[in-house]
């Protein structure tokens, strides 16, 4: 495992910062939240075409970068300190899951796609009143009738499924549970973009009441099961860079916010509290590089190691933002402070995909206990 980034992740991850520091600030990122669209087109079409993140990890013969996992983290990271609302993770889980699945034309039609950003993906697998992100057995059925495949049931929690062009949906076939290409303009798709805790992460639920719908070949458990490792990889990622951005910005504020004529970090109460914000950054850290380094070099020790890097970097980054406000006195609880951005998304990301318990349950599962 390297704790150290290589020159080319440094170079990519300066890259990114830099362009949320220009394009998409946290101002930026309020007037987007309080308009009526998920995410800024414009910002969009920058981050998958000109920076080509949506198509890092896809391999070259479609249309992607080719490149590691670990390149991916380091792009996320970035984004994840900014708090930027893109569709970005949801390209990725649907590309991460065409990928291992072995229809050869859907891969040529679709990848080249979304590795571009020309169209938006998602998967749509978690269902009401289920814990399991992947239901062992989907309720979402698959009528294969002479006329063709349709789906009826319902899906929530779908990241953009409100903007997505494509749907991978996870449905009970005859042959048992497969994934299904589901097109954005299908007759009977209903999709209710829901008001959600964090409004910089769009997700809805989504209704197929006899929708058309065309089975993608391949083993669908493998294909979810790497996508929930690599659902995994995303989010810690993210986490992690707002972790990071957490701490930054509360230890600046305790240099400058002086109380009894000395700034607040003199006193151990906020010291202490600044140490274990940092110590508990550099375990997440390391865990999610493992993680990565597993993704890239011993794909079949990732699920455990993705597990186990959600289960710390979730909790982990609720109480950095925690702290965050706490720290930050009476204005950090204040809609008009960014601590209450950090501390919204942290809460909904501490259960999305799968909260910590079910990362342990997958952990466990992983490593046979």
């Amino acid at each position: 495992m390297s704790l150290i980034f290589t020159d080319d992740q440094k170079s990519l991850a300066q890259t990114v910062k830099r362009f949320v520091a220009d394009r998409t600030p946290l101002p930026k990122v309020r007037e987007v939240i309080a308009g009526d669209q998920a995410y800024d087109q414009k910002i969009w079409a920058q981050l998958a075409g000109d920076l080509g993140l949506a198509g890092l990890t896809v391999p070259e013969e479609y249309g992607g970068a080719g490149a590691t996992h670990a390149d991916l983290s380091a792009a996320l990271r970035e984004l994840g300190a900014g708090l930027v609302p893109s569709p970005l993770v949801a390209c990725l889980l649907a590309a991460g899951t065409l990928l291992a699945l072995d229809d050869e034309p859907v891969k040529r039609e679709l990848l080249p796609q979304l590795a571009e950003g020309g169209i938006v993906g998602t998967l749509a697998v978690s269902e009401p009143g289920n814990r399991q992100w992947i239901p062992a057995s989907p309720a979402t059925s698959a009528l294969h009738a002479g006329s063709g495949i349709t789906l009826s049931g319902v899906k929530e929690a779908v990241l953009n499924g409100a903007e997505a062009d494509v749907l991978l949906v996870q449905a009970a076939g005859p042959d048992g549970a497969g994934v299904y290409l589901v097109r954005g303009s299908a007759e009977g798709l209903t999709v209710t973009r829901n008001e959600a805790l964090d409004p910089t992460r769009s997700v809805a639920t989504v209704t197929f009441d006899g929708t058309p719908a065309v089975l993608v070949a391949g083993d669908a458990a493998a294909a979810l099961d790497r996508a929930a490792d690599l659902a995994n990889l995303a989010i810690a990622s993210e986490q992690a860079g707002a972790m990071l951005a957490c701490l930054t910005m509360t230890t600046e504020y305790a240099k400058i916010r002086y109380t009894f004529g000395q700034p607040i970090g003199a006193y151990q109460g906020v010291k202490h509290k600044l140490a274990d914000m940092y110590t508990t950054w550099a375990l997440c850290d390391a865990a999610l590089r493992e993680a990565t380094r597993a993704a890239d070099e011993e794909p079949e020790k990732l699920g455990a190691a993705a597990a186990a890097a959600r289960a710390l970097v979730s909790p982990g980054y609720v109480t950095a933002a925690k702290n965050t406000m706490l720290l930050h006195g009476g204005i950090g609880f204040t809609w008009e402070h960014d601590a209450h951005f950090f501390y919204k998304n942290a809460i909904a990301g501490n259960v999305l995909a799968g909260d910590a318990d079910y990362q342990l349950d997958r952990l466990a599962g992983k490593l046979g206990v």
